[in-house]
């Protein structure tokens, strides 16, 4: 297999970790290769990526395919590889459009259904076809058209080897190779200097927390798979209301939400209720390395007070969480914490996570249009790391926020938590 570098100015957060000096070009870090072994000892890839859409009929496989065949060389990331055991990436066989974007009959009534077949199906990563015998790996991505007129959207489903990059920059990869003009995309993180705390090392999560602490009452705790995809939308708009109402960030809305909608579907599948411990990735990706090939993120871990019955304490609690977290020098610190764990034991230790949920924001805060369509709405993939349950992802557009909860068919009543979700919304926005 051939080893290469990336350009050095796609390094950036992806490439070395903050707090140190720069890394050489091409380095992965910890996270990177840690997720390349995981990815490599499980059934199928380790993927995040993105769903998202616009009008019925606004462009054509054809034209999305000749897009992609111009932009994706110049994209680092959709042209490198993270090999097990390799510390800096593997350059892979160009792109091929062919290849990585593909297309579907109309799924007109079965949207749903198309949508959870797309993201199962296995991704492109095996020797180029066309130059066999030369070890060259095909970039492990790739992006599929789907039309519904009867729903009136057009959907595209991207994925993307997680340990190439995380769902920041998958947003960033996304827009990058799709849109007509620039798009800001996710807001970049920004260190503050001196600020540093070696507690993330203390609430790691990476241990064994209990059944009770981790799962759902009434659901149980062993992935049976497929995964399949549920949400809901509403305006933007009505979120930031919520959030102006009570003086905090959208991401506690969210996440109190998540957690009345948790609180709901246990009362309704069990009788009783228990708070709960979610991963919660928090980005460590700066503006300089949006399109940086590599992950950029630190886990966290978020309790979601379930078992509180008022919505606005739920909330109460969440924010003082986030405000702790954003505080305490917790993300600078735990950044440079987890760059320092060894990549095998960090492998292991993410193989055998007690941890069952997850729950991410992603702000599309910009004018996003492909072929002069806007952006309707869009939603967060990832699930397939070992032993999580549900991924619960806000995903904010231009005047859309959709709730989505990727699941497990052992997460009972997943299907009805974004609509829980909004119901738990409902309350804080009551008067």
């Amino acid at each position: 297999m051939r080893s290469g570098m990336v350009s050095e100015s796609s390094v950036g957060a992806g490439g070395a970790c903050a707090g140190r000096a720069v890394a050489p070009v091409g380095e992965m870090n910890a996270l990177d290769r840690a997720l390349a072994r995981v990815s490599a000892r499980g059934p199928a890839p380790f993927m995040v990526g993105h769903v998202l859409d616009f009008p019925a009929e606004s462009f054509t496989l054809d034209a999305l395919r000749a897009r992609v065949a111009e932009r994706a060389h110049g994209l680092a990331a959709l042209g490198v590889a993270a090999v097990p055991g390799a510390r800096a990436w593997t350059r892979t066989a160009p792109p091929d459009a062919g290849l990585h974007v593909g297309g579907e009959a109309r799924a007109d009534g079965r949207l749903a259904e198309a949508t959870d077949a797309a993201l199962a199906r296995p991704l492109p990563g095996r020797p180029a076809p066309d130059r066999p015998g030369s070890g060259l790996l095909v970039p492990g991505w790739d992006l599929r058209l789907l039309g519904c007129r009867s729903a009136g959207v057009q959907r595209l489903c991207f994925r993307v080897e997680h340990a190439v990059t995380d769902g920041v920059g998958a947003a960033h990869l996304l827009a990058a190779l799709l849109a007509d003009g620039p798009v800001t995309g996710p807001y970049p993180y920004r260190p503050v200097p001196g600020r540093s705390s070696a507690g993330w090392l203390r609430g790691q999560p990476f241990g064994r927390p209990s059944v009770r602490r981790t799962v759902p009452a009434g659901s149980e705790a062993v992935p049976s798979g497929p995964a399949a995809m549920a949400y809901a939308d509403v305006p933007d708009a009505r979120l930031r209301a919520v959030a102006a109402r009570w003086g905090v960030g959208v991401n506690d809305v969210h996440l109190a939400s998540v957690a009345g909608a948790l609180a709901a579907s246990q009362r309704r599948r069990a009788g009783r209720v228990r708070d709960l411990r979610v991963v919660m990735p928090m980005s460590v990706r700066t503006g300089a390395a949006r399109l940086a090939p590599g992950n950029a993120a630190l886990p966290a871990i978020v309790r979601l007070p379930c078992g509180e019955p008022r919505p606005e304490r739920r909330l109460a609690d969440v924010a003082a969480q986030s405000l702790g977290h954003k505080e305490s020098g917790l993300r600078e610190g735990g950044w440079r914490a987890l760059c320092r764990v060894p990549p095998r034991l960090l492998g292991r230790t993410v193989e055998r996570a007690g941890f069952r949920l997850a729950a991410s924001s992603v702000h599309l805060n910009g004018a996003y249009r492909v072929f002069g369509a806007s952006l309707l709405a869009g939603g967060v993939f990832a699930l397939n790391s070992p032993g999580m349950l549900g991924y619960f992802s806000l995903t904010r557009t231009a005047g859309t926020a959709r709730v989505t909860v990727v699941h497990d068919p052992s997460l009972a009543g997943a299907a009805d938590l974004p609509g829980l979700w909004v119901a738990a919304l409902d309350e804080l926005a009551a008067p």
